[in-house]
């Protein structure tokens, strides 16, 4: 590239990159006493003193209070916070200011509790009208590669093969983080400048494979096969900006818009396969590009912050959360001649998008991002005490089970919620797997107290070592399948199970006895999760079944006890509930009314990229009336996730 399209090119990016980082948006479901009629938040002056000293220094980066990440938080977690953050340490707030801010982040203040509705299951308490904010989110850096490969296909699908392309995408930095305890999620709200930079050299080394598909040059539609002389006329580059703009911003272009982006590039002077690489690169750093804009719409009558989507927004958005790619052909047809906007066509579409490949990725990272059985501390233990098997490996081992589970039983099969809480299937063919199943062939069926996906691997190994913790498996399901935001410990808690006097003793008991005495500070939290646990006491940290646990004394073995995996809990319905093991467990949350609305929750995250807020509840409720079904027949999951994408709200951009 000469030095003029190095300086053009430059000097675009010094306006764009800015802009991009300008959208950035560096940004619990409480069930608590059910009412009998519509609930609203409890927005006293404190609380709205909170967010407005929330808005003034925690927003910028956070997000806004109402789908903020950060929420149920303490002033003293705040406090440790703001001392030990780097980002955090120019704010200075009183120990008044940090108590109003917790208040605002507390979950009384922004979520009513559900609401029973006519046949007697609970619900998410709305008020008809409401539709929560469309945030400004960027495609995440999975999103981005298929978009990117797209636009190349149109020139050459052996473009995407390039070795060098494909170094710059692996290094654009990660976008997956921990949001919550144990789950990672895409961060797409975030852009930084290593991002921005990746971005753009992913974009520069794609421009440079456009400009050698001589052929996909000549062809390239609507171009008149201009593309193919020495040299550009300024209209042929307005024709090649409006095809590759409408291609790249999943929208049509019209000719005055197309040629106010062609001028941003245009230099008679400029050779033509620099000229190529600097357009090219410019659209592809673009925030239509970058960034799920849906903002071309009518406005909605009666409103002046909300618009309909186009056919195309339409379109984008679904293949997009469907398949986590812009959308194909078939979409694009649709889209073009309207027929999108009609519901029968959309729910064609949405049928068809949950049977490709990409409906399994979507899947798979859905359920990831809410239940969390891809985090691991460690796989760790002593040798002996697993039998020699060997951990390389086997944490994505234990992973891919999971992923294979759920899209078998959601997609092919068209599981229930209680399907994925008792189908004991499994596809796992890995011998270690075996080890810790029992199993000495490969099998599809595991024994009965494998039921459901609480009782695998990759949920079970949560701690590593020679004993089980109860508080860990107790904690992620209270926290990923009920939805109830524990919190952060306090600084002062310990951070294992304090020695006690009597050696000969199960897990369950040091547990109970440290954490769950009557008058510790621990009692609060540990007493609602730990006995949630100890369901999943009849497995050892390695995930394997038992019915003693061995007790150790400095790595001795020096005896065996029966475990208990009797439990009572108000978590799982909200009255108190008995039974024993995990199968009972997984039964009895495949049909708890809390477990669904957690789950419906969760799914509305992951296709709005932000926490819901009481102002999505009722298209939630669209979702969880799937879920619900009729006549004592579940729904599926699968339709759940296509009454998201029917509901009125999903065509819908509220600013």
């Amino acid at each position: 590239m000469d030095v003029k399209a190095a300086y053009r090119l430059g000097a675009f990016l010094v306006v764009t990159l800015p802009m991009m980082v300008a959208f950035q948006n560096c940004s619990a479901l409480d069930m608590g006493a059910v009412q009998l009629r519509t609930g609203a938040p409890v927005v006293t002056e404190e609380v709205q003193q909170g967010q407005k000293l929330y808005a003034e220094n925690c927003a910028s980066c956070h997000g806004s209070v109402k789908s903020t990440a950060k929420r149920a938080r303490t002033a003293e977690q705040i406090s440790i916070a703001i001392r030990t953050e780097s980002q955090m340490k120019m704010i200075s707030l009183s120990q008044g200011e940090l108590e109003l801010i917790a208040k605002a982040l507390s979950p009384e203040s922004y979520n009513p509790p559900p609401v029973v509705n006519e046949d007697n299951r609970q619900e998410f308490a709305c008020t008809p009208g409401q539709l929560q904010n469309t945030p400004m989110v960027r495609l995440t850096k999975r999103e981005y590669r298929t978009a990117l490969m797209s636009l190349l296909d149109d020139f050459a699908t052996t473009l995407k093969t390039d070795a060098t392309l494909l170094a710059k995408l692996d290094a654009i930095p990660t976008d997956v983080a921990t949001e919550n305890r144990d789950t990672l999620k895409e961060q797409s709200l975030l852009m930084t400048a290593p991002i921005s930079n990746g971005l753009f050299e992913a974009s520069f080394r794609a421009s440079e494979l456009v400009v050698g598909a001589t052929t996909g040059l000549r062809n390239y539609p609507n171009t008149s096969q201009c593309l193919n002389a020495a040299t550009i006329t300024q209209s042929c580059h307005q024709q090649f900006v409006r095809e590759l703009g409408s291609r790249a911003f999943r929208r049509p272009l019209t000719v005055t818009e197309a040629n106010e982006v062609a001028a941003r590039f245009w230099d008679a002077s400029m050779a033509k396969a620099d000229l190529l690489k600097v357009t090219f690169t410019g659209v592809t750093t673009m925030p239509d590009f970058i960034y799920k804009v849906y903002d071309k719409g009518s406005a909605v009558v009666g409103s002046t912050t909300v618009l309909s989507l186009s056919a195309h927004e339409l379109a984008s958005k679904m293949a997009f959360f469907l398949t986590g790619a812009p959308p194909d052909s078939t979409l694009k047809a649709l889209a073009d001649n309207g027929q999108i906007l009609d519901d029968t066509v959309l729910a064609q579409q949405a049928d068809r998008l949950l049977g490709t490949d990409g409906a399994k990725d979507m899947i798979r990272r859905l359920f990831r991002e809410s239940y969390g059985y891809d985090v691991f501390d460690r796989l760790q233990y002593d040798s002996g005490f697993i039998g020699g098997v060997n951990t390389s490996g086997l944490a994505e081992v234990m992973t891919s089970e999971l992923d294979g589970f759920f899209e078998e039983v959601v997609l092919n099969r068209s599981g229930s919620f209680l399907d994925i809480m008792t189908s004991r299937y499994t596809n796992t063919t890995d011998g270690r797997m075996g080890v810790i199943y029992n199993v000495n062939a490969v099998t599809n069926t595991l024994a009965e107290d494998r039921s459901g996906f609480l009782s695998r691997a990759a949920m079970l190994t949560k701690r590593s070592g020679f004993t089980a913790s109860p508080i860990k498996r107790g904690l992620s399901i209270i926290e990923h399948v009920l939805c109830q935001d524990i919190g952060l410990p306090p600084p002062s808690a310990p951070t294992s199970l304090p020695v006690l006097t009597e050696d000969m003793i199960t897990t369950r008991y040091r547990t109970a006895h440290s954490t769950e005495a009557s008058g510790t500070t621990c009692v609060g939290c540990h007493s609602r999760f730990n006995t949630l646990g100890y369901a999943f006491e009849g497995f050892d940290s390695f995930g394997r079944s038992r019915t003693s646990e061995a007790i150790y004394k400095n790595n001795q073995t020096i005896g065996s006890l029966p475990v208990d995996t009797s439990y009572t809990t108000k978590e799982i319905t909200g009255s108190s509930i008995s039974g024993s093991g995990a199968r009972q467990m997984s039964e009895q949350l495949g049909v708890s009314d809390r477990a669904m609305m957690c789950f419906t929750k969760h799914l509305k995250r992951f296709e709005a990229r932000v926490p819901a807020d009481a102002n999505a509840n009722c298209q939630m409720n669209r979702s969880l009336t799937t879920l619900y079904g009729k006549d004592g027949t579940q729904g599926s999951i699968k339709g759940a996730i296509k009454s998201l994408v029917l509901s009125p709200e999903f065509r819908r951009w509220k600013y």
